[in-house]
């Protein structure tokens, strides 16, 4: 793969691993210093927030300015904020307010960081390396979104908010040292223009020139959508459904975790073998079999396992998938459209975690939803057998 590409990998799991730290810290803050669920909740509500908001302004970012600097600044923003949250805490319990200014402005930074990150690989990497690419990133960020709960959780009870805010600081600082030290060509200079018309160029590519991007970013908002009806509340399900012990859900996340890793393996090897309509539609039919799989599922093993087989699957489309529109879209194009791509898939997620609160808080019926979401994805199979993709083939490129 090259240094560059292992240096930006690095960089961007050590930045993942801050994220997640934050995450974790301020909604604890504000539950601790007010006790309210409500107050607690508008914390992960502004974390969304920017994200649909700012994603198609990062993708304009992206190609009108060096990627690498975008990456860099966008790390050392986040470490500024991050330090100053700690020194305040440091100096004694912070107002609320600030507690959500620097909740936003931190979430601002992500999507403003992530069409940078995504449109810089293929220019780090050969064509033909963009699977493996891809996967050891999707296998990265999952053992990241193990790992940084259980650090944040363990730096937090040590040691205090104030040391666990100052070593997320320091975890953006790392990545912004590791991604400076990138190698890349000059950014290509960009005619000056009003930043809409930029963002219009994207949505015609997107709307109008190449439908399969957008088919794909329609695949991955219904598939978002069936799986965090079940994500949303799963920790929920598992205690008051099953009355797992903490120990028992954590066997059942570790499932998860190891499907990621599988379905990382199996799609980098696979999209070389098969044809991608193939790869995606088989994917969503076995993500479809396994949520069904989950409703007779009994005991922390049958449920890991088919949990396990749903997110081994996902991995294997959410490879094949990246891979095909980072092939699909222009370099010049590549911010803009995969930012806007990536808002559209993004949205299913808030959508989903709030229809899976009413509907349990008015059904209290979690199979209900388990039948819906695994038919549903049986249903996405079977659409995008006979989508666009049908025309899309990855021919090897030659060195």
């Amino acid at each position: 793969m090259g240094t560059r590409y292992w240096l930006l990998l690095v960089g961007f799991l050590v930045s993942s691993l801050g994220t997640w730290i934050y995450r974790l810290a301020l909604p604890l803050m504000v539950l601790d210093l007010t006790g309210s669920a409500l107050g607690t909740g508008l914390v992960y509500a502004l974390e969304y927030l920017p994200y649909l908001a700012l994603a198609m302004f990062g993708g304009v970012l992206a190609d009108r300015h060096s990627r690498r600097s975008i990456l860099v600044a966008g790390d050392l923003a986040a470490a500024v904020l991050a330090l100053v949250l700690a020194v305040t805490v440091t100096l004694g319990a912070p107002p609320l307010w600030l507690i959500y200014v620097m909740a936003f402005l931190l979430a601002c930074v992500d999507p403003l960081y992530q069409p940078a990150f995504r449109a810089i690989m293929p220019s780090l990497v050969p064509v033909d390396r963009l699977a493996p690419a891809n996967a050891r990133l999707h296998i990265g960020e999952h053992a990241v979104n193990l790992a940084g709960p259980v650090l944040g959780g363990a730096l937090i009870v040590a040691f205090g908010y104030q040391v666990a805010i100052y070593v997320d600081a320091g975890t953006f600082a790392v990545s912004a040292a590791l991604i400076a030290l990138i190698r890349t060509a000059p950014a290509v200079a960009r005619a000056s223009r009003p930043v809409l018309a930029d963002l219009r160029e994207g949505l015609r590519f997107l709307f109008r020139q190449e439908r399969t991007v957008l088919t794909l970013a329609c695949f991955a908002f219904a598939g978002n959508f069936g799986v965090w009806l079940l994500l949303a509340d799963m920790v929920f399900y598992l205690t008051s459904y099953h009355h797992f012990t903490p120990g028992q859900i954590g066997v059942v996340y570790a499932f998860q975790g190891a499907g990621a890793v599988a379905g990382g393996l199996l799609g980098s090897r696979l999209l070389s073998r098969t044809r991608p309509v193939t790869l995606i539609s088989v994917s969503m039919l076995i993500e479809g079999v396994s949520i069904l799989a989950m409703i007779p599922a009994r005991g922390p093993l049958p449920i890991g396992l088919a949990w396990m087989g749903q997110f081994a699957a996902a991995g294997v489309g959410i490879v094949a998938i990246t891979t095909v529109r980072q092939r699909l879209i222009p370099d010049h194009l590549l911010g803009r459209v995969l930012g806007t791509a990536r808002m559209i898939a993004f949205l299913a997620i808030p959508l989903a975690a709030l229809v899976a609160g009413v509907f349990e808080s008015f059904v209290r019926n979690a199979y209900a939803l388990m039948a819906f979401a695994g038919l549903a994805s049986l249903a996405i199979a079977a659409a995008a057998a006979r989508s666009s993709l049908r025309d899309v083939a990855l021919e090897p490129v030659a060195p």
